[in-house]
C-alpha cells in the first residue's frame, strides 16, 4: 500500500532513536508497578486486612480514589485483592500518560517542528511514520505485559503468585496504555498543533477519571460505559471475579480509534488540523510588551485549563466529605478502631486530607513542570535567541519563568483547596476555611522544592529535563501507597513529601519547612548562576 511505503525503514529508525528511552520506560514502569508486590505482606494479618477492607472497600472516599472491588467479605480481602484494587487504576493511568506524551511527541509534535515535512521529502508513505509509532507501541506494551507479569510472579508473594492473575493485571494496564496512545494519535489529527492535542487528550483522561469517581461510589456497573474504568473492572487478583472483558474492550476500542486516526491523517495536509486555529489580533495587546505578559499569553490556554481542572477536581473530592461522615457513623468497626465516633471522624477525615492534598499537590507539581520546561522547549526551537536579541538579560528571563511558575502553582493549589471547601459546605461536620487552607497550602513547599530541582536540570543538563517526570512518578507512588507498604526508610527519605508536616494529624514543623525553603532557594540561585554561563541548546 502506497501510504505505508517504507514503514519498516521508519520503524528501524525510530527504534535506533528511542531504544535507550524505551528501556528506561520499561524499567521505570516495572519499578512503579511491581516493586510494591513484595511489600504487600504487611497486610497479611487478618486484623490488618479487616481494617483495610473497612477503609478501602466501605469508605466511599477511598473507593473514589482507588476504584471499587467485587470482594464483599472482609475475610476474603487478602493481599491479592488489596494489591489489585490499589494498584490497577494508578498503574493504568501512569501507562496512559506516558503513552499520550510519547505518541504526540513522535507524531504531531514532529510535524510542528518540521521533521515530518523533511521525512516526506523522501519517497515515504504518508502513514509510514504513524504506523511505525503504532508498531513500536504495540511491541513495547507486549514486552511490558510479560516483564511486569513475570516480575510479580518471581517475587512469589502469597496471594500474588497466580500467573493468570498477574497476566490479567499486566494486560489490563498495558491495554489501557496502548488505548490512550491511540486516542492521543486520533486527537493529534483533529487539533491544529501538538500542544492543543496533548491538552485535549489529558483533558479527556481527567474528565473520565472524575466521571468514574461518581459511578464507582454509587453505580459501579455504569463504569462499563467508561473506557478508563475497563482497567480495574477486570478485577485482577479477585479470584472468582476476574474478567478479561475489560482488556478485550480496550484493545477493540484502540483499533477503532486507530482506524479513525488513519482516516483523518490520510485526508489532511501536513501541519494542518480539522479544527481551525483562532485568528490573531491586528494589533498586539499591551501585555505583550512585557516579558511576563508574553510568557503568560503564550501559555494562557494551558494555564486556564489546569486552573479549571484542579478546581473541578477539588469540588469532586469535596463532595466525598459528606459520604465519609455517613460511612463513619454507620461503621462500628471504624468507630472501634479509633475509639469513639468523634475521634473516628477526626482521624479518618485527617488522614484522607493528607492523602488528598498530597496527590493534588503532585498534580500541581506536574503543572509546574510543564510550565517551566517550556523554557528549554523554546530554546530547542531557537526562539530564545530572538528574545536575547532584545535588551533582555538571562537573569530576567530565568527569574520570570521561575516566578511565574511558582505563582501559577500556588494559585492552582489554592483553587483546589477552594473547590474542596465550597463543595463540603452544608455538611453536618463541615470544615472551616482555615481547617482546609492550612493542610492544603503546606504542600506548596514541596511543589517549590520540585521546581528548584527542575531549575537545576534546566541549567546543567537541559536536554535531560524529562528526568524530573521520574521523580514526579516516584512521589505519586509514595503518596498513593507509601502508607500501606512497609518500604525501607532510605527510600521514604528520598521523597520530599516525607518531610512535609502532615496537617492536620501532625503538628506544624516550622524548622523543617524553613530548611526545605532555604534549600530550594539555594538550588535556584545555583541554577541561575549556571544558566548565565551555559550555551543555548539548539534542536
Amino acid at each position: 500500500m502506497k501510504a505505508l511505503y517504507k514503514t519498516t525503514s521508519m520503524f528501524e529508525s525510530l527504534v535506533k532513536r528511542d531504544w535507550i528511552k524505551l528501556i528506561i520506560w520499561v524499567f521505570g514502569m516495572l519499578a512503579f508497578a511491581a516493586s510494591g508486590a513484595g511489600k504487600m505482606e504487611v497486610a497479611s494479618s487478618p486484623a490488618t486486612a479487616s481494617t483495610l477492607y473497612a477503609m478501602f472497600v466501605q469508605n466511599p472516599a477511598m473507593v473514589a480514589l482507588f476504584g471499587p472491588t467485587l470482594i464483599k467479605n472482609a475475610s476474603h480481602y487478602t493481599i491479592g485483592p488489596i494489591y489489585g484494587q490499589t494498584m490497577t487504576l494508578i498503574t493504568a493511568i501512569t501507562f496512559a500518560i506516558i503513552s499520550i506524551i510519547y505518541v504526540i511527541n513522535r507524531t504531531r509534535k514532529e510535524e510542528d517542528d518540521g521533521i515530518a515535512e523533511l521525512f516526506r521529502s523522501f519517497p515515504i508513505g504518508k502513514l509510514a511514520n504513524t504506523t511505525a509509532v503504532v508498531i513500536e507501541l504495540v511491541l513495547l506494551h507486549i514486552v511490558m505485559t510479560l516483564v511486569l507479569a513475570f516480575s510479580i510472579q518471581a517475587q512469589n508473594v502469597t496471594g500474588l503468585n497466580d500467573l493468570g492473575s498477574n497476566l490479567l493485571f499486566a494486560s489490563t494496564t498495558s491495554a489501557q496504555g496502548f488505548m490512550w496512545g491511540m486516542i492521543a494519535l486520533c486527537l493529534a489529527q483533529i487539533f491544529p498543533e501538538s500542544g492543543s492535542a496533548k491538552g485535549a487528550t489529558f483533558g479527556l483522561l481527567g474528565l473520565l477519571y472524575i466521571v468514574r469517581m461518581g459511578t464507582d461510589v454509587s453505580h459501579s456497573r455504569l463504569g462499563w460505559l467508561n473506557p478508563l474504568s475497563w482497567s480495574y473492572l477486570t478485577s485482577p487478583y479477585a479470584l472468582g471475579h476476574e474478567n478479561w472483558l475489560g482488556v478485550l474492550l480496550s484493545l477493540v476500542f484502540a483499533v477503532i480509534v486507530l482506524a479513525a486516526a488513519y482516516l483523518f491523517e490520510i485526508k489532511r495536509d501536513v501541519n494542518a488540523g480539522y479544527l481551525p486555529e483562532s485568528g490573531g489580533r491586528i494589533h498586539a495587546k499591551a501585555s505583550l510588551l512585557s516579558l511576563p505578559g508574553l510568557l503568560l499569553t503564550l501559555q494562557r490556554k494551558m494555564i486556564i485549563g489546569w486552573f479549571l481542572a484542579v478546581f473541578v477536581l477539588g469540588l469532586v473530592y469535596g463532595s466525598m466529605f459528606s459520604q465519609m461522615s455517613q460511612f463513619i457513623n454507620s461503621n462500628a468497626t471504624i468507630r472501634a478502631i479509633f475509639v469513639g465516633s468523634a475521634t473516628a471522624h477526626q482521624a479518618i477525615v485527617g488522614n484522607f486530607m493528607v492523602t488528598l492534598f498530597s496527590i493534588l499537590s503532585i498534580m500541581v507539581a506536574a503543572f509546574a513542570v510543564i510550565l517551566l520546561t517550556q523554557m528549554t522547549a523554546e530554546e530547542r526551537k531557537n526562539r530564545q535567541e530572538q528574545l536575547y536579541a532584545l535588551p533582555i538579560s538571562r537573569i530576567k528571563l530565568y527569574l520570570t519563568y521561575i516566578i511565574t511558575t511558582i505563582f501559577a502553582s500556588a494559585i492552582a493549589q489554592f483553587l483546589a483547596i477552594l473547590g474542596i471547601y465550597l463543595e463540603q459546605l452544608g455538611n453536618k461536620n463541615a470544615l472551616t476555611f482555615s481547617q482546609v487552607l492550612e493542610p492544603g497550602t503546606i504542600w506548596i513547599v514541596a511543589i517549590i522544592f520540585v521546581i528548584s530541582l527542575l531549575s537545576l536540570l534546566v541549567s546543567f543538563v537541559p536536554r535531560l529535563t524529562g528526568i524530573i517526570w521520574g521523580y514526579i512518578g516516584f512521589l505519586l507512588f509514595m503518596s498513593y501507597l507509601g502508607h500501606i507498604l512497609a518500604l525501607p526508610d532510605w527510600l521514604q527519605k528520598l521523597s520530599i513529601y516525607n518531610y512535609i508536616p502532615k496537617l492536620p494529624i501532625e503538628k506544624m514543623d516550622w524548622t523543617t519547612v524553613s530548611i526545605i525553603l532555604v534549600l530550594s532557594v539555594a538550588m535556584m540561585i545555583i541554577a541561575l548562576v549556571a544558566y548565565r554561563r551555559r550555551d543555548l541548546i539548539n534542536g
